[in-house]
């Protein structure tokens, strides 16, 4: 995985086949959010975010949530479908292809992604934009997922 520069083009790669690697990334990201789209559906928990206690009990209709959502600035601001985080769920899907795909072999590497993915989860915590049931379930999603996935891909499993 040492860096080529390819005079002609004057483009810096990296090796590997970055279309199967975008592939990978865009079936697993499909895969986190059919689940997450299933259990939001399933399950419902109150909200951790004190803005959202307030408003989570009042029937609204999809203009009402579009409004409350878009239309409180940027970056919107959402209440409600908790389980489990996508945020962290995507994050670890990122991962799980970098690691595929060979970019963490370098241990300095490794460690940097590591430490802005394991920053950002932290966050998702701190933020009360989800509860720890919530990260938690993440992290088996984020793991089974690729493990599901790339055992079907390599002929592992029928």
């Amino acid at each position: 995985w040492k860096p080529q520069f390819h005079p002609t083009t004057k483009i810096i790669t990296w090796g590997g086949d970055g279309r199967l690697i975008l592939q990978e990334l865009f079936h697993l990201n499909c895969l986190v959010f059919l689940t997450r789209t299933t259990t939001v559906g399933l399950t419902g928990l109150p909200q951790p975010n004190p803005k959202c206690t307030v408003i989570q009990h009042l029937p609204v209709t999809f203009g009402n949530a579009l409004k409350f959502v878009m239309g409180r600035g940027f970056p919107p601001h959402a209440c409600g479908d908790l389980i489990y985080s996508g945020h962290v769920g995507c994050t670890l899907i990122c991962m799980a292809v970098l690691h595929r795909n060979g970019f963490m072999r370098k241990r300095v590497a490794s460690v940097m992604v590591w430490a802005i993915a394991i920053v950002g989860i932290y966050f998702t915590i701190s933020c009360r934009s989800h509860y720890s049931v919530d990260v938690m379930l993440a992290f088996y999603f984020g793991y089974f997922l690729p493990e599901w996935y790339y055992s079907r891909s390599d002929g592992r499993i029928d």
